[in-house]
């Protein structure tokens, strides 16, 4: 895996071969398949703007991390830009430590791109938006967030999809886990432009609760302007279910360790994509911290 870093807006570390960094924009070149996942970390940089730009017919898997310790205020803007028939993999985790961060990622997707997007959320206090826009013909997305807070923890994330092209597919799972006084707000939102015919939007919002003092608050919501597509949405939010505990606690577990093993299964689609393994040891310990 190649690693990249960039710190005060500077790239820290080599580029991989006829990759281009100028202006806040990292271009990735066309027509590749590159076998192993580029790691991109943006360290203690608390005002950063980055665009990446993955060009025509190549595919490849990016991980972005944003790592501070730092309590000063946060606030990122960053741009995915997936040009005609690209393959991205796409894997944000964010674990910030200070009380007031802001993160926006937009992301476009050309004529028969695909979008396969997770983030990671495990920051302690953020404000988060992943915007997908659909703009070519035969375009997908399959949008993941997860969502864990503890303590004060507080987490607001939106997920916005936008089909502005016929024949494009949106699919959008959102995951909150809160515990003790952790608070999340996940709001999901899928728009059929009008015209966009043939259209698919499914999104499914789910919300886990392990404390009375925890609080979940789900909204999945479906904007439609046009008549021949296909959408669906689900929203749930509750404790972990008695029966799964029982079994769990029969076969020798305590309540904590069996809630612990639930949830870690909830996220095990999000920890199988991190392929950096300090990284994959890092956001289990600390989610396992907070539940």
């Amino acid at each position: 895996m190649k690693d990249i870093v960039i710190k005060n807006h500077q790239i820290q570390s080599k580029l991989p071969k006829d990759f281009i960094f100028e202006n806040q924009q990292l271009i990735i070149p066309k027509n590749i398949h590159y076998e192993n996942p580029i790691k991109i970390t943006i360290e203690d940089d608390n005002n950063e703007a980055l665009e990446i730009v993955v060009s025509e017919n190549t595919s490849i898997k990016i991980i972005l991390e944003l790592a501070s310790e730092e309590q000063t205020e946060h606030q990122y803007k960053l741009r995915l830009t997936a040009k005609q028939n690209a393959s991205v993999k796409y894997l944000l985790v964010s674990e910030l430590q200070t009380k007031k961060a802001l993160v926006e990622h937009y992301f476009t997707a050309a004529r028969d791109a695909k979008l396969d997007l997770v983030g990671g959320f495990v920051s302690n206090v953020l404000d988060a938006k992943m915007q997908v826009e659909l703009k070519g013909e035969g375009s997908e997305v399959n949008m993941r967030a997860v969502a864990v807070s503890s303590d004060e923890n507080k987490q607001n994330i939106d997920v916005l999809i936008i089909h502005q092209a016929p024949n494009t597919i949106g699919q959008m799972t959102n995951i909150g886990i809160a515990n003790k006084s952790g608070k999340i707000v996940l709001n999901g939102v899928e728009k059929i432009e009008k015209g966009m015919k043939n259209a698919n939007a499914f999104q499914t919002l789910k919300g886990i609760i392990t404390s009375d003092k925890a609080i979940v608050e789900v909204n999945p919501i479906l904007l439609i302007d046009e008549f021949d597509v296909k959408a669906g949405h689900g929203a749930t939010i509750g404790k972990i279910e008695e029966n799964q505990l029982y079994y769990l606690m029969s076969r020798g577990l305590n309540k904590k360790e069996s809630e612990k093993l639930i949830i870690n299964g909830f996220l095990q689609p999000i920890i199988d994509e991190i392929d950096d393994e300090p990284l994959r040891e890092r956001f289990v310990h600390l989610v396992n911290t907070r539940i």
